[in-house]
């Protein structure tokens, strides 16, 4: 060590090399010292004097007495200057913020909002506060006229379609789709969610992140043999286009759902608020917020078009009468809270109705699953084991006596929907993979299959009584194929979106 240190003159042992290794030794000790000392210096007049920072100034700028010990002294007339200006300044911005909080008071609601979302704040979009308000609300019509020469509006259902709706679809076959007809292009950014117009079909609606909703022509009237408009007009509105744009979102659009009529519907965005459209006209009729929460699912009660319910990430269903006004003139929504369910204990992803609307499903984060009497805020039944999985996505069977839900454990459990909720263990459907994606479920008008999405951008379809995986395909790029609906008429039609910005249509 000492020959290495003293340059490989000295022998090793020896009172020479000894000596020149201790003289190395302090000599870059000190150098290493002197470094850090300067450093430290520099970080220290970096960081401000006590005129700017109080108390918590660096020792080295705290006055006369410190200048024997680190070397600092007075601040230059320049520097005081510029710290009285600076101060002048922050002062006069701060003063509309307390005036404002002086004028407005005390909101608990508001001030505690930052505690509730404490865990959860980096999944949900920025809060909001009283003076937070929606942005205009806007739509447009893609077409020329909007009525025939008999005087019908493009939104009347075609003739005969009100017959096939009708008839019993439960005694027709239906089909697996085995091609892409259609690409429905539009959108601008990953579309979350398709829903056809109820029992006729004959319009698509769907959902976007790039914040808004589009409703679409899907064609079912040329191949019933007929037409809902003239030939006239049909140069005009083309089949299977776009009808009609609805803006109203800030940010992206997370769920929509029609009323059971189809007059109406419901979008939900990611800029916590909740648009209720009027489907013809395109006029927002009601703008919601739930005590300033994201809402991941809007439904409509399918007895009454006027009661949405709608669940939050507050862990709470709110259910709103369109028909009463807001009990507080200020408040960000049009109509008013009548009623609230609150038994989750994480974000609600699913309301579900069943046995003839009398009850309705909840399903959450919190893997549990709970059964609610309509407009009665206490759940009947709880459904909560040590293998369940968070369950964001829940279909009911077209007979009414079967729900399946998408668990996320990649499978696909079924549930009793009648009169004794429970579990049906030995039909679960597997195969695809949907762990992390809220991929959507569809069932075939007779009920006989059921479709869903995938997390790898497919779609697979399998026989319901028997749960044997029938076919599976690739459909959606770039993503996940996050929603399926089986057209409500045509039995071998089949959506589906992804977050490619592009609609399939499959036959």
């Amino acid at each position: 060590v000492a020959q290495d240190a003293a340059g490989g003159d000295g022998l090793v042992g020896t009172d020479d090399a000894l000596r020149r290794a201790a003289d190395a030794t302090s000599a870059s000790s000190t150098k290493r010292r002197r470094g850090k000392a300067s450093a430290d210096d520099d970080q220290e007049e970096e960081l401000g004097d006590e005129e700017e920072h109080g108390v918590w100034a660096p020792v080295s700028t705290r006055g006369e007495d410190d200048d024997d010990d680190v070397g600092g002294g007075d601040e230059p007339p320049e520097a005081e200057a510029m710290t009285e200006a600076r101060r002048a300044e922050l002062a006069e911005a701060m003063q509309p913020a307390r005036q404002k909080r002086a004028k407005r008071g005390y909101d608990q609601n508001e001030d505690f909002d930052r505690r509730d979302e404490r865990k959860f704040s980096h999944l949900v979009p920025p809060r909001h506060d009283r003076d937070t308000r929606a942005v205009d609300a806007s739509s447009e019509f893609h077409g020329g006229k909007t009525h025939d020469w008999q005087g019908r509006s493009w939104f009347a259902v075609p003739r005969g379609l009100e017959h096939r709706a009708n008839a019993e679809m439960a005694e027709r076959d239906a089909f697996i789709p085995k091609k892409c007809v259609h690409r429905f292009t539009g959108h601008t950014r990953g579309v979350r969610r398709a829903r056809f117009f109820p029992r006729t079909g004959h319009l698509l609606l769907s959902a976007s992140f790039d914040g808004t909703c589009k409703l679409w022509d899907v064609g079912v009237a040329s191949s019933a043999g007929s037409s809902s408009t003239s030939a006239a007009d049909s140069a005009a509105l083309p089949v299977r286009a776009a009808r009609r744009t609805y803006r109203g979102h800030a940010e992206g659009c997370y769920d929509a759902n029609f009323a059971a009529d189809g007059r109406t519907f419901a979008s939900s965005g990611f800029d916590r608020f909740v648009r209720v459209w009027d489907t013809e006209t395109g006029q927002c009729a009601h703008t919601l917020t739930p005590n300033r929460k994201m809402c991941y699912c809007v439904d409509f009660y399918p007895r009454d078009d006027n009661i949405l319910l709608a669940g939050a990430s507050d862990n709470r269903i709110y259910q709103w009468d369109l028909r009463v006004p807001p009990d507080d003139a200020t408040s960000n929504s049009t109509a008013r809270i009548v009623q609230e369910y609150n038994h989750h204990l994480q974000a609600v992803n699913s309301v579900t109705f069943v046995d003839d609307d009398r009850r309705f499903i909840s399903t959450g984060d919190d893997k549990k699953m709970f059964v609610w009497e309509y407009n009665i805020p206490v759940p009947t039944k709880y459904i909560s084991e040590p293998q369940m999985n968070s369950i964001p996505v829940v279909a009911l069977h077209p007979s009414t006596q079967f729900f399946c839900g998408q668990s996320l454990d990649n499978k696909i459990v079924t549930f009793q929907a009648r009169d004794k909720t429970k579990q049906l263990r030995k039909k679960e459907f597997k195969g695809h993979l949907t762990s992390g994606h809220a991929c959507g479920l569809t069932f075939s008008p007779n009920g006989r299959y059921l479709a869903s999405g995938d997390g790898q951008g497919r779609t697979f379809v399998w026989d319901f009584k028997s749960t044997r995986m029938l076919r599976k395909w690739h459909c959606h790029d770039n993503g996940p194929c996050i929603d399926v609906a089986w057209h409500p008429i045509e039995p071998s039609w089949l959506v589906t979106c992804g977050w490619d910005n592009v609609i399939k249509l499959w036959e």
